[in-house]
């Protein structure tokens, strides 16, 4: 069965994180770069920056929002209730899904290549650095199943994302009992 497509501007808000930030003002904001979560979810320490004038209300971060790179889009991030009320740099986009689509679920499509290759055929560019803006991000066809599909697929990459997380903690493990294993055989401590 063919679900329905609907543009994801239909369906989500989406803008861009905030301009203006820096090292001194009167506001300290904890700010999201592209280089502060990872592709299994994690997120590492946050900047604070600041602003001589208050954020607007509307570009504070929410639980559910999630962050897209301008540059080179290829995994995203979920904002937590830890994050509320941060904000997202100027080479981030927030997409704010609607009541119609499960977070979770759009987060999954929007690290689909079938889904951001979208952009590039509607712009007709194949550039090595890929740019993407509201505008192009706005026009994308998503697929639309009912709520409880959405989020039992949103579910299943949410699990399938701490799994990768998991695996790629007991290869670092691995090589370091590799690692030491071999350092006590080249030590001579490995015979009995």
């Amino acid at each position: 069965m063919r679900f329905p497509e609907k543009k994801l501007g239909s369906v989500a808000d989406i803008f861009a994180g905030m301009t203006g930030l820096g090292h001194k003002g009167n506001y300290t904001y904890q700010v999201i770069q592209p280089n502060s979560f990872s592709d299994t979810g994690a997120l590492y320490a946050l900047e604070a920056q600041f602003q001589d004038e208050e954020v607007p209300s509307k570009q504070t971060l929410l639980p559910g929002d999630i962050l897209v790179k301008r540059l080179n889009p290829s995994f995203v991030y979920v904002v937590t209730e830890k994050e509320q009320g941060a904000v997202a740099s100027q080479n981030l986009l927030v997409v704010r899904p609607g009541p119609l689509v499960d977070p979770m679920y759009l987060a999954f499509l929007l690290e689909q290549k079938e889904i951001i290759g979208q952009i590039e055929h509607m712009s007709g560019t194949a550039a090595a650095i890929k740019a993407i803006s509201i505008k192009k991000v706005a026009e994308i066809s998503i697929p639309a199943p009912p709520i409880e599909d959405q989020k039992r697929i949103g579910e299943i990459w949410r699990l399938s994302r701490r799994r990768k997380a998991l695996l790629q903690s007991y290869i670092a493990e691995n090589d370091k009992l590799v690692s030491m294993i071999a350092t006590k055989i080249m030590m001579g401590q490995g015979e009995n």
